[in-house]
């Protein structure tokens, strides 16, 4: 590649966005440029697993919360509201429905409440009291012989790792062998067939091995 090559390829870039990956590459354009192609090779291949997480979780706290409440808008009762923060997003999550036309029925309203949404049930949920409304009666049931905070805090680490690969920000800097092992581990408390399907067919283990050959140039970076 050309000198004016890899310019044009920085500048379309970015050369704020691009510097991280020159700084881990110690100044060279060429490697950067192949670091930053696995970046998204990699972020590709976790988005998966963090994709399943992400719906198996809410959907086993949506279900063990309907079950607990007695109904699927469990949110509308008064014994089961959550936080202000959280009822927030509800209702704009209901205001985004009716915008596009769509009805506002329970599973409507769960697919589209973010990931932190349902994170957020499983942390103390300040005055809304979530260990006494949600936690202890209900939801250790789902995540048996883990302890809430011990398990709200993985969970935010994906989201955060969520976040970034949604966000298109840089991931080679992170452990990424235990943000695989972690989201497969999470998985597995709310669905384990899905876990063990990850764990069988991911792609994830082989587009990490590959790094230090893309970097090298004995393999081909793939976009």
């Amino acid at each position: 590649m050309t000198k004016s090559g890899e310019e044009q390829l920085v500048e379309a870039i970015s050369p704020e966005r691009f510097q991280p990956f020159l700084e881990e590459c110690g100044g060279d354009v060429v490697v950067a440029l192949r670091l930053y192609a696995w970046d998204a090779e990699a972020a590709r291949a976790l988005h998966s697993p963090l994709r399943d997480l992400e719906v198996s979780l809410r959907n086993r706290i949506h279900r063990q919360l309907t079950g607990k409440f007695g109904r699927g808008d469990w949110w509308n009762l008064r014994r089961a509201e959550p936080n202000r923060w959280a009822m927030d997003d509800i209702r704009d999550a209901e205001d985004k429905l009716r915008r596009r036309g769509n009805g506002t029925a329970p599973c409507d309203v769960v697919a589209t409440l973010s990931f932190g949404f349902w994170v957020g049930l499983l942390s103390r949920g300040g005055h809304g009291n979530y260990d006494m409304k949600y936690w202890n009666p209900a939801l250790r049931h789902c995540f048996k012989g883990v302890r809430r905070q011990e398990l709200h805090d993985r969970l935010e680490v994906m989201r955060t790792l969520r976040n970034r690969i949604a966000h298109h920000e840089r991931v080679s800097h992170r452990h990424l062998e235990e943000d695989f092992r972690t989201a497969i581990e999470l998985t597995a408390l709310v669905a384990p067939e899905l876990a063990a399907r990850h764990e069988k067919y991911s792609q994830v283990p082989a587009v990490l091995a590959r790094k230090a050959r893309v970097l090298s140039g004995e393999e081909e970076i793939v976009l």
